[in-house]
């Protein structure tokens, strides 16, 4: 069945990629419209999330937040087949404007690696066609079930120019590997990982479960950090590409410190556009010992 369901979202997908980006975004707007009319889990984690990081918003500003939110996340899913579909020249005729810019270009020039850091905010799989463009990249992926899919997703993000290996052991060492040897590695520093695999650091007011991996790489490797984030401009423009360094606590050897810098500056990629990130993702699910799951507690399924 897994089989079946993958070789379909291939199709679909596939089919995406021949609309232009204003189809695609017009069909995720009306997914996030869906979304919000119904109480699904995805409005609720999103409510409960912007709650939390936003305590002083009322419930009605919340509600829009939230209207908002499911309106991009609709359309980032949607884009998946502009995404993969596109050539990487055609991806990068997308991008409008490039913002500091020159931070990342002037890190790759240098003889230490580059941890590209790559919040889950407006669309992120074009930060890696472009980075792609200036150099060698290699990122994690986590695989997907449905192998078919997971095989054509891996292909898929390669054509445009990004490496990839996998969230195993080997794929890990890889990373470590690629940045003693100074090259650049893309991460997704806002997922959620085993409470022994992170650190608790504030995020937005909250307590969260912060990945360890990125200050183990640059404890070891001695790399350099960058934060990006590509914010999906109105009516179908394109993407403006906005590159931002990194919090001097993030080469700290204290593990809490860093993984609070780093939460810092994605908080600040956020400010830009709050509406794009990925609210509607469980990220404060594994809370301190004696701290109850938020989620639960707001009866989210």
């Amino acid at each position: 069945m897994n089989y079946l369901l993958g070789y379909l979202l291939i199709g679909v997908i596939r089919l995406m990629g021949l609309a232009s980006l204003a189809t695609a975004q017009g069909f995720g707007r009306r997914l996030g419209n869906l979304l919000w009319r119904r109480r699904t889990r995805s409005r609720e984690v999103a409510r409960t999330n912007l709650a939390l990081c936003y305590p002083d918003k009322s419930a009605s500003e919340i509600n829009d937040m939230v209207h908002d939110t499911l309106q991009h996340n609709g359309m980032t899913g949607a884009e998946m087949g502009v995404m993969w579909g596109y050539d990487q020249q055609r991806l990068l005729g997308l991008i409008r404007t490039i913002h500091n810019g020159e931070l990342l270009d002037k890190l790759v020039a240098g003889d230490k690696g580059v941890l590209l850091m790559v919040p889950h905010l407006g669309n992120w799989e074009i930060i890696s066609t472009y980075a792609a463009s200036r150099c060698q990249v290699t990122a994690m992926y986590r695989p997907a079930k449905m192998k078919p899919f997971s095989d054509w997703m891996v292909k898929r993000r390669e054509i445009v120019g990004a490496n990839m290996v996998p969230t195993t052991g080997e794929g890990v060492r890889t990373l470590f590997s690629l940045l003693k040897e100074g090259r650049v590695v893309g991460f997704l520093p806002d997922q959620e990982p085993k409470r022994t695999r992170g650190v608790f650091a504030d995020f937005m007011g909250v307590s969260t479960l912060t990945p360890n991996l990125p200050h183990q790489m640059i404890q070891e490797t001695g790399c350099q950090v960058v934060f990006a984030f590509a914010e999906r401009l109105p009516d179908a423009q394109g993407f403006d590409l906005h590159f931002m360094a990194a919090e001097p606590g993030q080469y700290d050897p204290d593990p809490v410190v860093a993984a609070t810098a780093m939460n810092t500056i994605i908080a600040r990629c956020i400010e830009a556009c709050p509406a794009q990130y990925q609210w509607t993702y469980k990220r404060f699910k594994r809370q301190p010992e004696g701290m109850p799951n938020p989620y639960k507690q707001a009866g989210v399924p």
